[in-house]
């Protein structure tokens, strides 16, 4: 993405100077003082939050990062998964990893925090301050699978479930039980699987 923004900068004269492009660690921004000179107006992040926000030290700062990175009145629009986010998926990886190495491991290895609409306001408006929620909703949106299906979804995205297991005769025993499970409990009537895929669509201004 970096390089294609770049590629579309040098091909305008009126981009070509006025813009530069980083890749940084998000949870990081609070401690990139040259950005809180710039000032931006904008900020958004879609389909990442989730595993960003995982590490319960982070959320804060994250937060705080992006606040001190805007201009007064500035907005974040962001989505990310919300609470019931993939459940099914989730309990079957939990109940299936946590049976071989104890559910208290299998909750260390989880990948994803998913709040609700609660959680964000308490946080950006109270926890970390200078923020206003203007817009905040949750919405189920039916996701069906792609040409991987069931496993192939496993495999990608629950990966870090899968590296807590000690040995890849274990990973396949865990990828074939939660797979069943899922290809009952995903199954349409007329064919293929759905993932109850929960959306939390945010935007929120620097005051």
């Amino acid at each position: 993405m970096i390089e294609a923004a770049q590629k579309k900068a040098a091909g305008d004269a009126k981009l070509r100077n006025a813009c530069s492009f980083e890749v940084l660690d998000a949870t990081e921004l609070i401690s990139k003082t040259h950005l809180h000179y710039v000032r931006f107006n904008k900020a958004f992040s879609n389909a990442a939050l989730h595993w960003i926000l995982r590490p319960e030290d982070k959320r804060q700062v994250f937060f705080q990062g992006v606040r001190n990175v805007l201009a007064p009145g500035g907005t974040f629009a962001f989505e990310m998964g919300g609470l019931g986010n993939v459940s099914e998926i989730r309990a079957a990886l939990l109940a299936a990893v946590g049976k071989r190495v104890g559910l208290k491991r299998a909750q260390e290895v989880d990948p994803w925090f998913f709040p609700d609409e609660e959680w964000i306001k308490q946080m950006m408006e109270e926890k970390v301050g200078g923020w206003k929620v203007e817009k905040i909703e949750r919405d189920w949106r039916p996701t069906n699978a792609d040409v991987g299906g069931v496993e192939g979804w496993v495999r990608l995205m629950a990966a870090q479930f899968l590296q807590a297991l000690g040995s890849e005769e274990e990973r396949e025993e865990v990828v074939k039980e939660v797979v069943d499970v899922l290809e009952i409990v995903c199954a349409k009537p007329g064919g293929g699987y759905m993932y109850s895929y929960v959306r939390l669509r945010v935007l929120a201004r620097k005051v």
